[in-house]
């Protein structure tokens, strides 16, 4: 028998610990000084064992092999010292009688005795192991190999700490592991922080591979005005390899318990899952309470895929007061939705169902249904200097409770051909374009003196162009290419009266840069703007002459028109201006870890600011970023926004959000957290408080606490995402 083989097989359950990045414990000492020293061996060669010591008695009659003092037992990196070594040729049984010490390129173990016996069989005691690339160790007063693939360790402990400042440990009566089904089971396990208890588990089934394996996962903890206390731990089930499910109690001591029980699948070609919230009796609001979410996405054949997205709460404040996100409290609208597509060569078909739960009380704020909407498109490449052919329709039936929004209703049929001429060079581009656009309306529900029908037939002729011209500079000692690229786009639509059109998902641009050289100002088909105009733009870029970064954009542009823009969304006027808003753009890295960006709209006829966005970043390192941004939007949006996640040395973070509404005020949303961080464990504390509806005078208040046993898991409520949301730029590993 093999000493070096036996003791791998002993070792394997350490190696199925959660794995954990070195950077997670750079706090920690290194296991140089922690484990015991590898010696300092050459390597052997291929699969041959060596054997040394310092003397051998060999007893051929008995049967028996004895090596004693500084024995080594190397192959390949595998090492065993022990002072004494005695095999038993007949029973098959080796001992290392004294302590022993076995090291290899992921792990150290050691112990008092160990013996190998025949049908890999074997035992330890006294054993304490250090794992290398997981920066953890424990100890063991038995550890037991009752066959190939079943492993017994008796009082054991796990943990990542360093040994003198050992601020949590498991402890385990037994444990069993088997290989050959991949579970792991332990018997009286106690989590200890500081030495205390502060958790006991009575049986704990766990998978020791990459299997996944039913039970409890990581309990979370938080507080917040709605809610009160809440504390919730979930339980997964693994049904199979190609679904799950997961069931989650959320005590919150407020409102009383929510089930929420979650679904997931995947097959070879579709997956999706099944969310589903109930809350018996809410001790504040009254009522039973739920939700329900149900995603699915697949293909039927080759070429037909399905997209499925069903959604409904019981109530309007059901988000707003139990979302268990806090980035849905603002959810306005529910979507159920039902999408059939067929791919085919260079074009789609697209069938669609679409309703929509409204949970905002003004009952103007109701969208259309689509019950149904059918959409076809063409997709086929672009070939330079020949003639290009696009074609695009729509059919759909719009249809909302006009009992509640009175209103018409009906059908509406959309077709557009688009033929262009695309003209590109390296330095080049001038594609004219030609679309005809046949538009008609079936409605219902229209008042007496109206029309029921409606056709609408418009042609748009654009030509878009510009330059790429560059040259070589040198700014402050570094090459850069400068490029300028002006662009001119010229559009006609004819006027027609769409007055009498109703509106059923069409919508106006906000003016921006690109929508400079857009085809129409509006989104939908139940506008097309009837703009006789040419749009001029120029952008100029500073660009890393070997990299290729861009270190400095700079765009300016504006629309010309030609005639009044009569065509508009009720209730607005015509736009008689000669010339649009000036946009301006401008992005910069000016410094290491320094990024700036700004967007300006500027109205010269009224001579005022119409829109502005100034942003501002440092990001000098991962753990330090710092936001800082103003917006301005006519006169009723002024707004400062900042936000930070700072380091405060190896061990300590803060981080926080700062949005002011300069007009009112008023604070919209402050969050101040505080993290700190040791060898092996860290705790976080965010504090939020922000406005609950858009009178302005409610506010919300919540409290955060993650805790996390590094190696291990973490405990509390994750707001990883919340965090990323409100300070751009921010990446959580929390």
């Amino acid at each position: 028998m093999r000493l070096y083989q036996t003791i791998i097989l002993l070792v394997v359950v350490i190696n199925s610990a959660a794995f954990a990045e070195h950077e997670e414990f750079a706090l920690c000492k290194p296991f140089s000084e922690i484990a015991p020293p590898r010696p300092d061996l050459p390597p052997s060669v291929g699969d041959f064992v060596r054997l040394s010591g310092d003397n051998a008695v060999v007893l051929e009659k008995q049967g028996t092999s004895t090596f004693r003092g500084n024995v080594f037992v190397q192959r390949g990196e595998q090492i065993l010292s022990t002072p004494h070594v005695i095999y038993d040729r007949n029973k098959d049984i080796a001992e290392a009688e004294g302590n022993f010490t076995f090291w290899d390129s992921d792990y150290v173990i050691s112990g008092s005795s160990v013996q190998l016996r025949q049908e890999n069989q074997g035992e330890m005691k006294n054993v304490e192991y250090w794992l290398l690339n997981r920066r953890a160790r424990g100890q063991a007063e038995k550890l037991t190999k009752d066959s190939k693939d079943i492993v017994s360790l008796e009082q054991a402990s796990y943990t990542t700490c360093d040994p003198d400042k050992e601020y949590w440990r498991l402890d385990a009566g037994s444990l069993t592991l088997d290989k050959a089904s991949a579970i792991g089971t332990a018997r009286h396990v106690k989590l200890r922080i500081l030495d205390v208890p502060v958790f006991y588990f009575p049986y704990l089934s766990f998978p020791i591979g990459d299997e996944r394996k039913s039970g409890f996962l990581t309990p979370r903890l938080g507080t917040s005005d709605e809610t009160g206390v809440e504390f919730s731990i979930p339980y997964y089930f693994n049904l199979a390899p190609n679904y799950d499910a997961t069931f989650t109690p959320r005590l919150m001591s407020r409102r009383g318990i929510l089930l929420r029980s979650e679904f997931r699948y995947l097959t070879q070609a579709s997956g999706g899952e099944l969310n589903f919230e109930y809350l018996p009796h809410d001790n504040a609001f009254g009522e039973d309470r739920g939700s329900l979410v149900f995603r699915h996405n697949g293909l039927i054949g080759k070429r037909w895929l399905t997209d499925i997205n069903i959604n409904y709460a019981s109530d309007r404040r059901y988000f707003e007061e139990l979302g268990n996100n806090i980035s849905v409290a603002s959810i306005t609208h529910l979507e159920r939705r039902a999408d059939l597509t067929y791919i085919g060569y260079g074009w789609g078909l697209l069938g669609r169902l679409q309703t929509f739960q409204t949970l905002d009380q003004n009952p103007a704020a109701r969208p259309y249904q689509r019950l149904p909407q059918l959409l076809f498109k063409t997709y086929l490449p672009e070939r330079n200097r020949q003639f290009n052919l696009e074609l695009q329709a729509e059919g759909v039936r719009f249809d909302r409770d006009i009992s509640v929004v009175e209103g018409p209703i009906g059908n509406r049929f959309d077709i557009e051909s688009i033929f262009s001429f695309p003209w590109r060079t390296p330095g080049t581009f001038v594609v004219p374009k030609l679309s005809l656009r046949y538009t008609r309306y079936d409605l219902d529900n229209v008042a007496a003196d109206d029309k029921t029908t409606h056709n609408r037939f418009l042609f748009t002729f654009s030509t878009d162009s510009g330059l790429f011209l560059e040259r070589d500079v040198n700014w402050l000692g570094t090459d850069l290419v400068q490029t300028l690229e002006p662009r001119l786009f010229y559009r006609y639509t004819p006027y027609r009266d769409q007055a009498d059109i109703p509106v059923f998902d069409t919508a106006k641009y906000d003016l921006s840069f690109l929508q400079l050289f857009s085809e129409n100002r509006f989104s939908g088909a139940d506008r097309v703007d009837d703009g006789h105009q040419v749009s001029f733009g120029l952008t100029s870029r500073l660009l890393g002459s070997t990299t290729g970064v861009e270190h400095l954009r700079a765009s300016v542009g504006e629309i010309f028109y030609f005639r009044d823009r009569r065509v508009t969304l009720p209730g607005q006027f015509d736009e008689t201006d000669s010339s649009s808003s000036i946009i301006a753009e401008l992005a910069t890295e000016f410094a290491k870890g320094w990024r700036a960006s700004s967007t300006v709209r500027w109205n010269p006829h009224a001579q005022n600011t119409e829109h502005t966005v100034l942003r501002l970043r440092y990001h000098p390192e991962q753990e330090r970023i710092f936001n800082v941004s103003y917006r301005l939007r006519d006169n009723s949006l002024e707004q400062t926004d900042i936000s930070f996640h700072w380091s405060l040395g190896r061990r300590w973070n803060i981080l926080g959000r700062w949005n002011y509404s300069l007009p009112s005020e008023k604070t919209l949303e402050s969050v101040v957290g505080l993290e700190y961080s040791s060898c092996c464990w860290s705790i976080r504390a965010i504090t939020r408080r922000y406005l609950n509806n858009i009178d302005g005078l409610s506010y919300l208040n919540g409290f955060f606490l993650q805790f996390q046993l590094k190696g291990l898991g973490s405990f509390g409520k994750k707001a990883d995402s919340f965090l990323e949301q409100r300070i751009p730029g921010y990446h959580d590993e929390f």
